[in-house]
């Protein structure tokens, strides 16, 4: 079986649509398929990550304007939507596509139906709901509600829906943690900050001053970022000064790591819902417009603690909320209870969906 992920990565869109691609990637390789991603060469992509996991990749050409910021999601592409659609097809004109996946909030119908004559299957990954999609099979991790109507109109009538944290793009590492889960009681020993591969906007320097302005020596800080973090240096040297902080880049144990830890900044994306699924009760600051609703949503579900947007954000906010968790066991406890059962059948569903991909 013949797999396309069409997907891409930048400074602006951030690393998170790929390393769940990545993920989904991984369980269909274990199947059998061979599967193949297809992306652009924005500022900041990460072609050689995907490379250096044994995927080939078709590289579209880098935009004719190297953005870092965008305005509106129709232009993460960097180009027309009909240019990538030719561009894209000209890539794989000689290729047979069993399965094209497209995780991509610059793409939609128009572009689907381009591909409709030369691919079998088309699964989307969106959870904007914001748009028209051609496809068969459509994923979105972050509908809580589980919401039916919420694409309708939006899909065909035919088209499969996987909604909910079940069917969250988690890797093999946290499933493999499934049997040692553990509600998080006792002292908070060890906090995990970590705000993406990105963090354009440094939130993690602003966390690591929380932290500090808590006194807290006898409280440890795992610090993660991403090898395109542009502050990885000032970090870095921020985190040798402080004994009880520990600096960690594009690190692959991130799953033994969150496990191992009590407590968590970060920013409200992919990584929630590896958070959640390990039961670790989380300070979350929304660092893009499509996470504020997902935040906010957990948060009534009294899963998380939302802070609001990064802008909203300040440090003296962050060391309270650490300072209220720190001190509160037993919310700590009802955070992790209630997050665990978010997955309770996540196993079973996921390899439902791999069998229909499959199929």
């Amino acid at each position: 079986m013949n797999v396309f992920i069409r997907v891409d990565a930048s400074i602006a869109i951030g690393t998170g649509h790929v390393m769940r691609c990545l993920t989904l990637a991984e369980r269909l390789r274990g199947k059998g398929a061979n599967v193949q991603f297809i992306c652009r060469e924005h500022p900041g992509h990460l072609c050689s990550l995907i490379e250096s996991m044994g995927y080939q990749v078709l590289k579209l050409p880098a935009p004719p304007k190297k953005t870092i910021h965008f305005s509106s999601h129709k232009e993460w592409l960097g180009v027309s939507l009909l240019t990538d659609a030719k561009q894209t097809k000209e890539l794989v004109k000689n290729e047979k596509i069993d399965l094209l996946i497209v995780d991509h909030y610059g793409i939609h119908a128009d572009w689907e139906s381009c591909f409709r004559s030369i691919a079998k299957k088309i699964m989307v990954i969106d959870d904007l709901a914001d748009r028209r999609h051609d496809c068969d099979f459509l994923l979105d991790q972050n509908d809580l509600a589980l919401e039916l109507k919420r694409y309708h109109g939006l899909v065909p009538s035919h088209c499969k829906l996987f909604l909910g944290p079940n069917y969250a793009l988690l890797r093999n590492e946290f499933f493999n943690l499934l049997p040692e889960k553990w509600i998080r009681s006792g002292h908070v020993k060890r906090i995990f900050i970590f705000f993406g591969g990105i963090d354009q906007t440094n939130e993690t320097s602003k966390a690591i001053a929380a932290f500090l302005d808590l006194n807290r020596p006898d409280i440890e800080a795992d610090v993660v970022i991403g090898q395109s973090n542009r502050y990885k240096h000032e970090i870095s040297s921020l985190c040798r000064l402080h004994k009880n902080l520990h600096f960690h880049c594009e690190v692959r144990n991130i799953a033994e790591m969150m496990h191992q830890a009590d407590l968590s900044i970060g920013a409200g994306g992919t990584t929630t819902w590896e958070r959640l699924f390990l039961g670790l009760p989380s300070i979350v600051i929304s660092i893009a417009a499509n996470q504020e609703k997902i935040c906010e949503n957990l948060a009534k579900l009294k899963v998380i603690k939302y802070l609001g947007k990064r802008e909203e954000v300040n440090t003296n906010r962050i060391t309270s909320q650490l300072k209220n968790l720190i001190e509160n066991e037993q919310e700590r406890v009802d955070m992790s209870k209630r997050a665990n059962l978010m997955f309770k059948d996540a196993p079973l569903h996921q390899a439902k969906m791999l069998n229909e991909l499959m199929s």
